[in-house]
């Protein structure tokens, strides 16, 4: 979609990019442990690579979808006992397969098989305030990498998945529950997705998970004053205004936007939840079952940079997506923009800009989207 511009009478695209993950219902998260003792930790940080500390599992022929699980548990067997042999411990007399065995033979089809590209996994390192590596599956299930080590006793080959490492989050700032998960022995299972919440929200500022819009607006600002707090609550609380008046289907009154945010008079229930926190940096996260947390962070960007009024009515919002049956929320978003702009009309969101521009400027409120500009047709200035 295209829209006229307001200087030489061309034509200019508005791409509104969040910075916004869109999970599917299916969506999983997975604690993984980096090896006994953690020893594979920094390697798997710096490389992008996770994988079983189960050592030459090529010598069951380099495509493991087509491994003879017997001859996998019987691999595992042999390759635990050659480890402890090189830790000091005795070679006992003949290999005896254990629930052990067969615990790390679940956890390797579980990483190889089982988790889906986009699906997280959390991996752990000494300590309460050490960081957890949040990261991504880069692959669909079943794409492997083949990775050769050099260790104390030769060069030895593993099987991996790539992963695409989001940041890291101190342990200490999960949930009770997830750390003492965190701390548990098996490598690799599902955290149960009564923790999942917890993980999204540390792990990422803009998400939609569970029929579940998040949106946060950070500010770097040292001293966070009565103004900037002022500039930041209009533009919040004209979002509510915006989107009380698209649910019910009624046009805003007369008004300027600070006259609309001063009368309005949105029921508490009806309101989005909203947690702040104003130390430095500090933050604002919007949570609602409607699409307006991630509009908002769309209309900011645009009313920051000033984009013209005809322009911000025809941008396009896109976010990324996990899956492509989640992608009908991004359309929500979209439409939401289109109608908060519409409901406004051109002078109001003037207005607009002009708040987003000192909110921007003088409250450091940021949102996570980036506005690009496409090439104008032929005949118009490029901006």
């Amino acid at each position: 979609m295209v829209a006229k511009s307001a200087l030489g009478g061309g034509f200019v695209s508005i791409k509104i990019k969040l910075n916004a993950v869109v999970f599917p219902e299916d969506h999983k998260i997975f604690k993984f442990f980096p090896g006994r003792g953690y020893k594979f930790h920094d390697y798997m940080e710096k490389s992008e690579l996770v994988f079983m500390d189960i050592r030459n599992l090529n010598d069951l022929g380099e495509d493991p979808a087509r491994w003879n699980q017997d001859r996998v548990l019987d691999h595992i067997a042999a390759d635990r006992v050659e480890q402890a042999v090189e830790d000091g411990e005795e070679r006992p007399t003949r290999i005896i397969r254990t629930q052990g065995d067969k615990a790390a033979q679940t956890f390797l089809n579980g990483l190889l098989f089982s988790a889906r590209k986009g699906d997280v996994l959390l991996m752990p390192n000494r300590g309460y305030t050490t960081d957890v590596m949040i990261g991504q599956f880069a692959d669909d299930a079943g794409s492997f990498v083949k990775v050769e080590i050099k260790t104390r006793s030769g060069q030895v080959a593993y099987f991996a998945r790539r992963v695409r490492w989001v940041r890291g989050v101190e342990k200490r700032r999960f949930s009770d529950a997830v750390q003492a998960l965190l701390q548990t022995q098996p490598a690799f299972f599902d955290i149960g997705r009564s923790h999942y919440e917890n993980v999204y929200r540390l792990a990422f500022d803009d998400f939609v998970y569970d029929q579940q819009f998040f949106a946060t607006f950070r500010t770097g600002k040292k001293i966070f004053t009565p103004k900037d707090s002022f500039l930041t609550s209009v533009w919040l609380e004209l979002l509510e205004v915006l989107e009380e008046a698209r649910e019910g289907g009624v046009e805003l009154p007369a008004g300027s936007i600070y006259e609309l945010v001063i009368a309005s008079d949105i029921d508490e229930q009806a309101r989005d939840d909203l947690s702040i926190s104003v130390q430095s940096p500090g933050w604002f996260r919007i949570r609602s079952t409607a699409a307006a947390p991630l509009a908002s962070l769309a209309l900011f960007a645009m009313a920051a940079e000033g984009v013209p009024f005809e322009e911000a009515k025809a941008a396009e919002v896109s976010a990324t997506v996990v899956r492509q049956d989640a992608a009908n929320c991004v359309g929500a978003v979209d439409a939401s923009v289109r109608d908060y702009i519409n409901l406004l009309g051109k002078q109001r969101w003037e207005q607009a800009c002009k708040l987003a521009t000192q909110a921007d400027a003088e409250a450091k409120l940021k949102a996570g989207a980036r506005v690009t500009r496409g090439p104008k047709e032929k005949g118009g200035s490029k901006r």
